[in-house]
Order: C-alpha cells, then sequence, then structure tokens
C-alpha cells in the first residue's frame, strides 16, 4: 500500500507541536474489519540513519489517543516532541489492526524551524 500525504504545519524548535486535533482511517470510504490495537508515529531526520528516531505511540496517552479503535478514529493531541530538533523530519503512522496486520497509512514530511 502506498501511504497517504496530510500536510503538517511547520513548528519552531522547542515549542509544542499542534498534533492533529482528528482523523480517521478509511480504505474506500469505510473502516477496515479489525479494531485498532495500536497507533505509533515516527519521526526520522532526513537524510539520517533509519535507527535515529522519535516516536509517539497510543499505548502513551499523551501522545495519542484513539478515540474509536472499531472505526478508526484516533487524535495527536498539541504536545512537546523531545527530540524533534531544527530541520526536515520525515514522517510514517503505522497502525496495527487488533487481527495483528501493521500498515503505513499516512507519511509525508514537516519542517522544524529553527529557534531565534
Amino acid at each position: 500500500m502506498i501511504p497517504g500525504k496530510l500536510s503538517l504545519v511547520p513548528f519552531t524548535e522547542g515549542d509544542d507541536w499542534a498534533g492533529i486535533p482528528s482523523l480517521t482511517i478509511t480504505v474506500n470510504g469505510v473502516a477496515p474489519p479489525s479494531a485498532i490495537a495500536s497507533v505509533r508515529m515516527r519521526f526520522k531526520k532526513a537524510g539520517a540513519v533509519p535507527s535515529a528516531v522519535v516516536e509517539l505511540i497510543s499505548t502513551n496517552a499523551l501522545q495519542i489517543n484513539i478515540l474509536n479503535a472499531a472505526t478508526w478514529h484516533f487524535r495527536l493531541p498539541e504536545q512537546t516532541i523531545p527530540g524533534l530538533t531544527f530541520g526536515k523530519w520525515a514522517w510514517r503512522i503505522r497502525i496495527t489492526s487488533a487481527a495483528g496486520r501493521t500498515r503505513t497509512f499516512l507519511a509525508d514530511e514537516i519542517t522544524v524551524l529553527e529557534t531565534v
């Protein structure tokens, strides 16, 4: 599956990130048949080795809230993201279903602006 895109607004290093207030994943207009088990958002500095990542996970309700697992509705609240420094970052949202299937549904880049 080729992940879809979601443009995230740049923010300044050290400031709170605005998050994603509401997001519902559908395939052909319908939620996948198996409920969400977990959601993970990973950031990788553009051009860096893949092991240097910053991660947000749904097991930490301050990072990702699953609002309705059956309808694949979740949000990423406004928050500070330690480790996201000045520069361009690639990001991905991966969801694992209760059936154990893991898929990357969204991907793009975000710019973290330099502190002045």
